[in-house]
């Protein structure tokens, strides 16, 4: 990630601060509400007209944008707080996956840029950020000097479709969302050491491979596929070299 954390890094601080034990599959639901200001909401169809109808519900009226189409599911955050609204109506594999790729979301497009703010404006910028006050051009000055950004953020991004392919911002930020989700219920050194030990067992196809990681996971196993498929194309690497990697990676 440019400008932040690495996927690793902040899925090892958020483990860490949940105090569950490493255990497969990661129940990212419980992780959240024992660590961030964000909760989980599952409708039976997540759209933005579905959301907005849910805030209005709760006397909360906030900017989103017009999109007809079914999500997976969204972020909304908003004040220092999270919403990741989820579709129901999908697999468990598919909802943990969701949720694991909304926070990360809130992480990196949310969380850390505010603190980051806070870090370098000091703790007065929360009312900007919040929206109860406008910046003043001092505080507008030192923003663009220490390169962070101002003003309410309310964050909310389709899970497919034309503006994802198109607009290269929102195409970047699906991709960093995605790493830091996939790294948080299944971390590729952990991929690594299960696909090394699928292949000592004997002469396994990628199908069977990215099939037997969603098993493990407890994630679709398309997930997989392209890692699965690029590792495949790479000259055999030893167990033990994959080892020492994990064991440096984790001190």
């Amino acid at each position: 990630m440019v400008n932040g954390p690495s996927p690793e890094t902040l899925a090892k601080e958020f483990w860490s601060g949940s105090g569950l034990q490493e255990t497969y599959p990661r129940n990212i639901e419980q992780a959240i509400a024992m660590t961030l200001p964000l909760v989980v909401v599952k409708m039976p169809s997540v759209s933005t007209g579905a959301v907005k109808r849910w805030l209005k519900n709760r006397h909360a009226v906030l900017p989103l944008p017009d999109d007809p189409r079914d999500l997976m599911g969204c972020l909304v955050a908003y004040r220092g707080y999270g919403i990741v609204f989820v579709c129901g109506a999908d697999d468990p594999e598919d909802q943990r996956l969701t949720v694991a790729h909304e926070l990360g979301h809130f992480l990196v497009d949310y969380r850390f840029p505010r603190l980051q703010v806070i870090q370098e404006l000091g703790e007065r910028m929360v009312e900007v950020l919040d929206g109860f006050r406008q910046a003043t051009p001092a505080e507008r000055a030192n923003a663009v000097l220490s390169h962070v950004r101002l003003g309410a953020h309310v964050h909310l991004l389709p899970r497919r479709g034309r503006d994802e392919n198109s607009d290269r911002c929102v195409g970047y930020a699906e991709d960093r969302a995605h790493q830091l989700g996939l790294e948080l219920v299944a971390p590729r050194q952990r991929i690594i050491l299960l696909m090394q030990q699928f292949k000592a067992q004997g002469s396994i196809s990628t199908e069977v491979i990215s099939s037997k990681l969603g098993m493990y996971f407890g994630l679709p196993e398309n997930s997989f596929s392209n890692l699965v498929k690029q590792r495949s194309k790479l000259h055999p690497i030893s167990f033990l070299e994959e080892a020492r990697t994990a064991i440096r990676n984790r001190m």
